[in-house]
């Protein structure tokens, strides 16, 4: 069925964007019927103010289905795909454009704060009066059959990421969760609107500090399809290089980070100096300690990337060591088997992807698909655990290493301005530390006319009342820690 689904999207009017179809509202309805009997991946959705656009994934290759939205209303997709409940909130919040039929319509980002409603519309209305706070429901229901709610959230006082958890415990377990987003929301899309790609370069890199080559590579492919131009093989083992180096202090920050909420101290020690050593190559070979304004679009002239022998011994005796401290007795493995599962089909549910679906035993790396970065499938007994998921981000570390070391030196070619006056428009996709990473673009005389992306984070965060319920409160923080969650990139 999902084949079905794709030909009837492919069946409509064709745009410059190789992989967008743009559907009549009879075509989008008969679409979100047929999703129910179909097996195609939703990996975003979003709006422009003048339609509102669905990227699917078909096989490996991204489809997107789009749909004018004259009177402000479409079909809902959330009703067969979960995840699109989000997504079909953040487009209310920002463009007041509605989702007919839709499962959960509570603002995502706006909780009532912001100075006016709907603020992309071209003639957003005043906002009413703020709330005095966050209003909740269950309370007391929970309260009443004796049981308490707990907060969870940067309120507290700790280092948690800016988004607010509602406990219900009717005794030592998580009974109910509630999840309030929106705290990050930088408003990205306004200011990408109308700014050079450049500029827009610089701000999809500070998107999340821990995936920003991923969100530069993206976007770099996305405005090399948005002006017709062929990415050379030796920008696209740069970026590769780039991005298994960012991989790799991405998971081993997220392992310290869980090691130390279970005070296993000999794995922090050992996790942190060697995190330490790659901070350090990243400072040695790009000037900066977080890889942010590494890729294109920026003009510039060749650069060599080099990995010492010395330095990939070491990195490599240092995956070996946290791996043998990981499966010690007592060790990071065996305090963290059993909490926080993600089974496989509720991954799917949600639209899970990346290291964190691949701990529940579910297949899929984009890598694999990509000139330069083909990674084994390397499968086994994953149940989703917080142990599973360590495990990966500890066996990707490993072979993010090899990659590195087979990639040897590369040269990054110089790259040629953007046009003016180009116009355009075009989809980049990649794997970053935590799953599939894409942007999307149109260029309108030389600028950015319109721009959308999207991160693994999204789908985890909707996720989270099935994988945290059931769990002992005092596990909250570690199985968060385990799913590397970005509130910033989830809220944009």
């Amino acid at each position: 069925m999902s084949r079905d689904v794709s030909a009837l999207i492919r069946a409509e009017e064709p745009t410059a964007c190789r992989e967008r179809f743009v559907l009549e509202p009879t075509a989008w309805r008969e679409m979100a019927e047929a999703l129910p009997h179909a097996a195609l991946p939703l990996a975003g959705l979003w709006a422009d103010g003048a339609q509102v656009h669905a990227l699917f994934m078909d096989g490996v290759a991204p489809l997107i289905a789009s749909v004018a939205v004259p009177d402000g209303r479409y079909h809902a997709l959330s009703p067969a795909r979960a995840g699109a409940q989000a997504h079909e909130r953040i487009i209310h919040d920002l463009w007041g454009i509605e989702a007919m039929g839709a499962r959960g319509t509570f603002p995502w980002l706006d909780q009532g704060h912001w100075p006016v409603t709907w603020p992309l519309r071209e003639r957003p209305p005043p906002a009413p009066a703020a709330p005095e706070g966050v209003e909740f429901t269950d309370g007391a229901t929970m309260h009443g059959a004796g049981g308490t709610m707990v907060g969870h959230g940067p309120a507290d006082g700790g280092f948690q990421a800016p988004f607010y958890l509602r406990l219900g415990l009717p005794g030592a377990r998580v009974g109910t969760v509630s999840v309030r987003m929106g705290y990050a929301h930088r408003g990205l899309c306004a200011r990408m609107r109308g700014r050079m790609p450049v500029e827009g370069a610089r701000l999809v890199a500070r998107i999340e500090a821990m995936a920003s080559v991923a969100h530069q590579r993206a976007f770099s492919h996305a405005l090399a399809a948005a002006t017709g131009r062929i990415l050379p093989e030796g920008e696209e083992k740069a970026s590769v290089f780039l991005s298994e180096l960012e991989r790799i202090a991405s998971h081993l920050e997220i392992l310290v980070q869980a090691a130390g909420l279970v005070a296993d101290a000999r794995f922090v020690a050992t996790g942190a100096s060697l995190l330490e050593r790659v901070r350090q190559v990243c400072r040695d070979l790009c000037g900066r300690r977080f890889l942010f304004d590494v890729l294109p679009p920026a003009p510039g002239a060749a650069r060599k990337l080099v990995l010492a022998d010395g330095v990939v011994a070491e990195l490599r005796a240092g995956c070996m060591e946290l791996m043998r401290l990981f499966r010690r007795p007592r060790g990071l493995a065996t305090r963290t088997v059993d909490r926080g599962l993600l089974p496989a089909d509720v991954a799917r549910k949600w639209g899970i992807a990346g290291s964190t679906a691949r701990a529940s035993g579910m297949e899929g790396d984009l890598r694999r698909y990509m000139p330069a970065s083909r990674p084994e499938w390397t499968g086994g007994p994953l149940v989703g655990d917080v142990t599973a998921r360590l495990a990966i981000r500890l066996r990707e570390c490993r072979q993010g290493v090899e990659m590195l070391a087979a990639l040897g030196g590369v040269a990054m070619p110089p790259v040629p301005p953007v046009p003016e006056h180009g116009s355009g428009e075009g989809l980049g996709l990649t794997e970053g530390p935590a799953g599939p990473v894409w942007h999307w673009l149109r260029l309108e005389g030389g600028r950015i006319a319109a721009w959308w992306c999207g991160d693994p984070s999204l789908a985890q965060v909707q996720a989270l009342p099935d994988i945290l319920s059931g769990a002992m409160e005092a596990d909250v923080a570690l199985i968060l820690a385990s799913l590397g969650l970005s509130a910033a990139s989830a809220d944009l």
